[in-house]
């Protein structure tokens, strides 16, 4: 977007040199030879990045233009031009909010003109990241309804508010873990809502829904010039919730290189733009919230233990909706009341039947299923379409339990004269991930040990183990869903790309193992 910029002179030969100067330069460039006129302008809509004023004209002085211009628009980017220097006045223009005080450029070496381009390009800076923290203010949630809980907490959900009244006026970092849909996000803001920084900004980060380039762009903020593309200066998420909370949903799809940024930021409390060398602090509380199994990520290599053990220090677990009926009801008419005011529409009272129904449903999608289901309710203003919808859900979920694959039968007892590590010594050499990973299912391959060998390397027996027994989920959920990849990730609890991986790793095909 070209930058425009507002001359104000009562000398039309300079305006006239100016305008032309700056016009090669690539700005948009308007003209005024009086504050007063100005003034009337800006009253009118006029918006200029930046205003080139100068101090010393008739009626209308540059100072009580620069008064008038604070007062009306205090976020204006205001250059003062003199043609002399004048301690008094600089610091008069400086004491009502000039961004700078340049002489008149003129000069034939081309002082002035560089020193005018230099401030210019300051301003433009500045009133981007003023226009950058107005966007992100515009993105905070109006609704007071999400920042605060919006059911009765039960039993199941006591232990976990109760933490929450616990903590909430410290600045512990916290790691949030539940489903997803159980209501996270609102754990989050009741921490926030009852901390100390309840009147600072709350800001969420969906780490799954950027690419690491952008993610750490939108996190930390970036330079001019940065990256390609990358024309003005931008406020990061930690810079604009300074004295806040930054919370970081679904943190385990975070990139491992981004993920030592974060710790940085958590150990130190500072961050750096990209682009810059120039670290700014992090006055900042950190809540992370994921639905993943972090310590399986951790062994898998895809998560970072440090950043664990750094966001670890409270953990809450939210339930399950499937464990918290007792909210239901009231969640229910929570939202039925809430989606009449947004699609005005007139407020429902489900039926008995309609409220049986819910509460015999196992809510998979927990929280956010159930709101979605009380918004189709409310838009479509039809009860026995959502009768109908719960129960095609739960032939679904009926047909799917029925389609499992049964769980594995327990192994057979040892004698009771026999320890049950007996026999469990044999070469490490003889027992690799190989021959574990490529013994059949039930075959008996590492039972007839060796009880002369020396002994067994019991970590790599349960690495090796394990990655039999994920190899063996994983195409057992592939062949159930034909090989429809997504559909098996969701089932799978784990993201597309880590099961195109895990898929590659263990050599597994179309065809069967490779």
């Amino acid at each position: 977007m070209t930058a425009r910029l507002t001359i104000v002179d009562d000398d039309r030969a300079f305006t006239d040199f100016l305008q032309t100067l700056l016009k090669t330069r690539g700005y948009a460039v308007d003209v005024f030879h009086s504050g007063g006129e100005l003034l009337e302008a800006l009253r009118g809509g006029l918006a200029p990045h930046v205003i080139l004023l100068d101090v010393s004209m008739p009626d209308l002085d540059g100072l009580e233009t620069l008064r008038a211009i604070r007062s009306a628009h205090p976020t204006a980017q205001v250059i003062m031009l003199s043609g002399r220097q004048a301690p008094s006045t600089i610091i008069e223009a400086v004491r009502l909010g000039a961004a700078d005080y340049v002489l008149k450029p003129g000069d034939p070496e081309g002082v002035g003109e560089m020193a005018l381009e230099a401030a210019i390009r300051n301003a433009l800076e500045r009133e981007s990241l003023s226009a950058e923290v107005a966007r992100l203010g515009a993105q905070m949630p109006e609704d007071p309804d999400g920042a605060q809980l919006c059911w009765r907490p039960s039993v199941a959900m006591r232990p976990v508010m109760d933490m929450v009244e616990r903590i909430a006026d410290s600045d512990v970092d916290v790691l949030i873990r539940g489903e997803s849909g159980v209501g996270k996000d609102v754990v989050a803001r009741e921490l926030h809502r009852r901390s100390d920084r309840r009147s600072k900004p709350f800001v969420k980060v969906n780490c799954a829904a950027l690419p690491a380039d952008l993610l750490e762009s939108e996190l930390f903020g970036h330079e001019r010039g940065a990256f390609t593309g990358a024309g003005t200066t931008r406020v990061g998420k930690f810079e604009f919730a300074q004295h806040g909370t930054v919370m970081l949903d679904e943190i385990g799809e975070m990139p491992p290189a981004l993920q030592a940024k974060i710790l940085h930021v958590l150990q130190d409390r500072q961050f750096t733009r990209l682009g810059s060398n120039r670290p700014i602090d992090a006055n900042v509380r950190v809540l992370a919230a994921t639905n993943r199994n972090l310590e399986a990520m951790m062994r898998a290599g895809n998560f970072r233990e440090d950043l664990y053990y750094r966001l670890q220090v409270i953990e809450l677990r939210v339930p399950a909706l499937r464990d918290r009926r007792e909210e239901i009801v009231s969640l229910v008419e929570f939202f039925l009341a809430k989606y009449a005011r947004v699609y005005r529409r007139p407020p429902l009272r489900p039926s008995q039947t309609l409220l049986d129904t819910i509460l015999d449903y196992s809510w998979p999608g927990n929280i956010r299923e159930l709101e979605n289901m009380m918004k189709r309710f409310v838009v479509l203003q039809d009860e026995s379409l959502v009768l109908s919808e719960l129960a095609h859900a739960k032939e679904m979920a009926v047909a799917a339990h029925a389609a499992a694959p049964p769980p594995p039968a327990p192994a057979p007892a040892q004698p009771a004269a026999e320890p049950a590590y007996a026999g469990v010594a044999h070469a490490a050499s003889e027992v690799t991930a190989e021959s574990i990973a490529a013994a059949p299912v039930g075959s008996g391959a590492v039972e007839g040990i060796d009880s002369d060998a020396v002994s067994i390397n019991l970590q790599t027996l349960a690495r090796t183990a394990a990655m039999r027994a994920e190899r063996e989920a994983i195409e057992q959920a592939l062949v159930r869903f034909r090989w429809n990849r997504r559909k098996t990730a969701e089932y799978l609890s784990v993201s597309y790309k880590t099961l195109l991986n895990k898929i590659k790793e263990c050599g597994i095909t179309d065809s069967g193992v490779a």
